[in-house]
């Protein structure tokens, strides 16, 4: 569309008024300047209106509010209903970017007309420190990098919401998936690499920010990454979306593996099964250790 901008920083934000500033001053001081600012903010209790306003003065910069809570996932998709950019590149509204992120990420995107997804190195920040360096540098097969994500220990290398572009145009793969959460990243990163290649900057270009009041790391309490990484898994085995080679993949053994940190959860949960909470644990948590028969699977690991 004539007079669209090339870049969509789409900030989805929830009681962030604390840090959405740093986020939002990083996006501006961006050396790359063609681009518009989308902040979807998911009726936030807090004072996110106050400080997302003295912004507004800026014409690149748009501010949309809820009517009703929509979740995290659905509020990344929200964002996207709005976005009029050739390329996605998404800020959480604790994150912040290096000053030339859209200046390096924008160049591989138009020199590499295949590729689906950028990404580089990122620094962690806040309650711990240190940099993530990825595996591979330059340009990367899709299919390589679904491969070597999923294998065993690897995880999604790939990158927070905050470390990734994509262009618009390939999301005819699909939105965020709402039936996941914890893996709702890794997992759009995967189904856009099987349509395009992977471009990985081996520089530290975002920041992404730890904190205990994180909505990741609130979900661990009740084991939904536990049970999630299972499900995930799953479904590959069961319907190869990727079309990968699943016996190289190992993918028999991760599941096994999975289902067993499913089944000490069952046992972790145990003392205090008069909780419905807990006695929902440990019906999930039987089921696939059934499912998978390695029920006693913990227990032999703490004999050994």
């Amino acid at each position: 569309m004539e007079g669209s901008p090339k870049v969509s920083i789409l900030i989805p934000t929830y009681n962030y008024s604390h840090h959405i500033g740093e986020a939002i001053e990083s996006a501006l001081n961006q050396t790359y300047t063609d681009f518009e600012m989308i902040i979807v903010d998911d009726v936030s209790t807090d004072n996110t209106d106050e400080v997302v306003q003295k912004y507004l003065n800026d014409k690149r910069i748009t501010y949309y509010k809820n009517p009703v809570n929509l979740g995290l996932v659905e509020n990344f998709n929200q964002c996207l209903t709005y976005a009029k950019g050739e390329y996605i590149k998404f800020l959480l509204a604790d994150d912040k970017f290096e000053p030339t992120l859209l200046e390096k990420f924008v160049g591989i995107m138009e020199q590499y007309p295949k590729v689906s997804l950028v990404t580089s190195n990122r620094e962690i920040f806040g309650s711990q420190t240190k940099t993530r360096l990825l595996p591979f540098t330059g340009l990367q097969d899709g299919k390589k990098v679904i491969f070597e994500s999923l294998r065993e220990g690897n995880g999604n290398w790939i990158g927070e919401p905050t470390t990734v572009m994509f262009r618009k145009a390939d999301l005819r793969v699909g939105n965020f998936n709402p039936d996941y959460y914890c893996l709702v990243d890794w997992e759009m990163w995967l189904r856009l690499l099987v349509v395009g290649d992977c471009y990985i900057i081996p520089e530290t270009l975002s920041h992404f920010r730890v904190h205990p009041n994180q909505a990741s790391q609130k979900i661990l309490k009740d084991y939904k990454f536990t049970f999630e990484d299972y499900f995930f898994y799953k479904e590959i085995e069961t319907h190869n979306k990727y079309q990968l080679d699943l016996t190289r993949l190992g993918i028999s053994k991760i599941i096994k593996k999975r289902a067993t940190f499913c089944a000490k959860a069952m046992y972790k949960v145990l003392p205090g099964v008069y909780h419905k909470k807990k006695r929902s644990i440990l019906a999930k948590a039987f089921k696939i250790a059934y499912r998978e028969n390695v029920l006693l699977a913990p227990l032999i690991q703490y004999v050994r």
